[in-house]
């Protein structure tokens, strides 16, 4: 149930205000919390309409800014309640069935809030023919609705909770050009954006009790939420073949210890980009999409298993790169079907180390369509052929820097967004159609 009411003021046509307010309730939270509050208002201002601005360069100039709090509701229907579970294998006692408590209830839950501020600047220069739009927000979650692990002295295993405050801050630029306006036509936009994330507090739980991934990633207080969380690698022994790592106190070892994990990186691009280009010159049209990301990592969750311990896996050929004789100097340590030989602990053959973690900057053609009009007595045919994905400029050794695993669950995606586990790539493909109209 929602109540939503919004109120629009404008000033001579220069200066506009917006106020919103909305009231939403859902029942998947506790009955003293089921309905939140969220308004909002924002501010613009049409500078270059004010009779005193005179330029011959800027065409137009709008100042903005806005403020308010949304909320996230997106969390099974039977979160909040007590779960109680048949025992199954029709055991009753004295003819009843059998149930046991699965799942503690939650009458507390409530709405997770996420406030936002951003101001902007919309620019247009030589008669509109160049316009540029740059911005800055911030945008501060809290309550942030997570499935917590619980102690292992309490018989469940984990149970719907508001905790966690995590903050997304960044800029966004994006810049069109009319290049050439006449028989033959050029535009080019320009986007770009850059997000800091950070996980702020994990509030009164642990940052273990915030589960997520698979062996690979955790909650790292003042890091990002796509952190990371493994053994760093140093290199191959040349004598032995071994590999070597970095304890906590950073020393090097042979022996692989969970008590040595630490942040190694994340896997949210610091910068992403797009660059679109039209040209058309009569009946004909050219259209271009690169993009691409900077400031990403990697974590090749499938490589511990395709470059390490032998098991029924298949192995890549990277592997080729590898220990055979003392003196060699090699990427990956000798073969081996057992993991102790790698310092692992005897049956735990999966090898996280930052060896597999690899640099996810790309630049992407995404699409490329050639297309020509053909003009008919009534109506028209467009012939066009498009080619999709046609090339990456990456130095990801793998399949397709710009996809990640497949996620148990939403939570798992959140903490482990840059991890890779035989994940197929994006196909390249290419279209020919006609459209025709009459």
């Amino acid at each position: 149930v929602s109540t939503f009411a919004r109120v629009n003021y404008a000033w001579r046509d220069r200066i506009y205000v917006q106020g919103t307010a909305r009231v939403d309730a859902s029942t998947r939270f506790g009955r003293n919390y089921r309905n939140g509050f969220f308004p909002s208002v924002s501010l613009g201002y049409v500078v270059s309409d004010e009779d005193w601005f005179k330029s011959e360069i800027i065409s137009f100039l709008k100042i903005r800014t806005s403020a308010g709090r949304t909320g996230n509701a997106d969390i099974p229907d039977n979160s909040r309640f007590e779960v109680w579970t048949p025992i199954g294998f029709n055991q009753t006692y004295s003819g009843t069935p059998i149930v046991y408590p699965n799942k503690p209830g939650n009458d507390d839950l409530r709405w997770e809030t996420a406030t936002t501020l951003d101001a902007a600047l919309e620019l247009g220069l030589l008669d509109d023919r160049v316009a540029i739009e740059a911005g800055v927000y911030r945008k501060q979650g809290a309550g942030v609705l997570i499935d917590a692990l619980l102690p292992s002295h309490i018989p469940f295993n984990s149970y719907m909770v508001n905790t966690a405050e995590i903050l997304n801050q960044g800029i966004e630029l994006s810049i069109t050009s009319n290049n050439l306006d006449g028989a033959f036509r050029w535009k080019t936009t320009l986007n770009h954006s850059y997000n800091y994330n950070e996980l702020l507090s994990t509030g009164v739980y642990t940052e273990d009790a915030l589960s997520g991934g698979t062996n690979d990633s955790r909650a790292v207080t003042g890091a990002s939420l796509n952190t990371y969380f493994l053994v760093p690698f140093s290199h191959v022994d040349s004598e032995t073949g071994r590999p070597v790592y970095i304890d906590i106190n950073g020393e090097e070892t042979m022996t692989w210890d969970v008590a040595d994990r630490r942040n190694v990186g994340d896997g949210l691009p610091n910068h992403i980009l797009g660059l679109s280009n039209d040209f058309s010159y009569g009946n004909w049209e050219l259209r271009t999409l690169f993009t691409g990301a900077l400031g990403a990592r990697i974590w090749d969750s499938s490589a511990k298993r395709q470059l390490g311990v032998v098991t029924d896996w298949n192995m890549r050929t990277d592997i080729f790169d590898r220990w055979r004789q003392p003196g060699d100097e090699t990427q990956f340590p000798l073969l081996t079907l057992d993991e102790t030989t790698y310092g692992l602990p005897s049956g735990f053959p999966w090898w996280n180390t930052d060896l597999f973690m690899y640099d996810a900057d790309y630049v992407r053609l995404r699409n490329v369509t050639l297309s020509y009009r053909v003009p008919l007595a009534k109506g028209d045919v467009q012939l066009s052929v498009a080619g999709n994905n046609l090339f990456v400029i990456t130095n990801f050794p793998g399949l397709d820097p710009e996809l990640v695993r497949d996620f148990e669950n939403v939570q798992d995606r959140n903490f482990s967004g840059g991890a890779n586990y035989l994940t197929a790539p994006q196909e390249r493909s290419v279209m020919f159609t006609i459209n025709a109209t009459f």
